[in-house]
């Protein structure tokens, strides 16, 4: 399985988001002090619906990732292909 580490500006993040993050993917994503961990469901225009599965919390989220870009810290997102880590830097 491929391995990518790279960084990114968030709205680079954003657009990562949107162009590469498909339904059935694996993401990890940290929002400021949260940690959402789960199933990509849906992927709208950066809308994610995740099926989280976490100690804490359990269940279907959606998560505007343009709407919370400037609290990103980091994605790992895992594919079919391999999995990619961007940790955001300033913008």
């Amino acid at each position: 399985m491929k391995k990518e580490e790279k960084c990114a500006s968030c709205e680079e993040i954003c657009q990562y988001i949107e162009d590469e993050v498909k339904p059935g993917d694996t993401v990890r994503l940290s929002l400021g002090r949260c940690y959402i961990p789960g199933k990509v469901v849906t992927n709208n225009d950066g809308v994610l619906q995740i099926n989280v599965d976490s100690s804490v919390i359990k269940g279907l989220t959606c998560i505007d990732v343009k709407g919370l870009k400037e609290f990103i810290v980091e994605l790992e997102h895992e594919c079919k292909d391999g999995v990619c880590t961007i940790e955001a830097t300033d913008d």
